[in-house]
C-alpha cells in the first residue's frame, strides 16, 4: 500500500475510558515538527513519510498496555522521538504528577490512587520525561527546544497536572519500530512495582 493509499485510512476513536482515569495519548517528533494522535490510532506523518498506529490492551483491570509502532516509507534513514502524554481528561484539581529519576518512572496521584507509567524500546526503558500544568501539553511550552527535541524538563506539577515521556529511536527506510508504554493504578508504590515486574515477565 502506498502513503498515498494510507492517506484514506479511516481514523479510529481511541477506546473511550471513563473521564476520571488515566489517558494516554501518543505523539510523534521528527525533524522539528510534531504532532499528537487525538481520537484516532492511526496517523500518516505526510512531510516525513511515517505512518504511527497504536494498539492499546487491557491486560488487567488496573493495567493498560499499549504498543506504539512507526514505520518508514521513504528512502532515507529517519531519527524520530515518539511522545507519550498521560493526563486526566476530567480537570482533577487534587492531583500531583511527577518524575522519579531514581525509578526512572513517572507517578500520578489522584482519585486516592497512585498511577505508575513507565515504557520501553527494545527492553530499554524512558530516560526523558516531564511533568506539567494540563494546560500546557498542547502547546510548543513543552519543548525547551523543538528543533532539536528537547522536553522542558520539570521535576513536578500539581493541580491538573500531566506528565510526558519522550523515546528516541532510529527507523531505516522502509523500516518499523515498536515502543510499549503501560500504565498502573494501585494503592502504594510498592504494589505498583510488584505489579509491574510481573507484567514485564509475561511480555518479555
Amino acid at each position: 500500500m502506498t502513503l498515498t493509499e494510507q492517506q484514506k485510512y479511516k481514523q479510529t476513536p481511541v477506546n473511550q475510558l471513563p473521564p476520571d482515569t488515566l489517558q494516554f495519548i501518543p505523539g510523534l517528533w521528527a525533524n522539528g515538527k510534531y504532532v499528537w494522535l487525538h481520537d484516532c490510532t492511526e496517523k500518516v506523518f505526510q512531510e516525513e513519510e511515517i505512518i504511527i498506529k497504536v494498539k492499546q490492551e487491557q491486560r488487567h483491570s488496573k493495567v493498560r498496555f499499549s504498543s506504539v509502532y512507526v514505520s518508514n516509507h521513504s528512502e532515507q534513514t529517519k531519527e524520530i522521538k515518539i511522545l507519550a502524554l498521560h493526563y486526566f481528561p476530567n480537570v482533577i484539581q487534587d492531583n500531583l504528577a511527577f518524575v522519579s529519576p531514581t525509578d526512572y518512572r513517572i507517578f500520578h496521584l489522584a482519585n486516592n490512587n497512585i498511577y505508575l507509567v513507565n515504557g520501553d524500546i527494545n527492553g530499554v526503558g524512558m530516560k526523558e520525561y516531564t511533568a506539567m500544568p494540563q494546560w500546557k501539553v498542547f502547546t510548543d511550552q513543552i519543548w525547551s527546544s523543538l528543533q532539536k527535541e528537547n522536553l522542558n524538563y520539570l521535576p513536578m506539577a500539581k493541580g491538573p497536572a500531566a506528565s510526558i515521556f519522550a523515546m528516541k529511536m532510529t527507523i531505516e527506510s522502509h523500516g518499523i519500530a515498536k515502543m510499549n508504554t503501560w500504565t498502573m493504578m494501585g494503592s502504594n508504590k510498592s504494589e505498583l512495582i510488584s505489579r509491574e515486574e510481573a507484567l514485564l515477565k509475561k511480555i518479555n
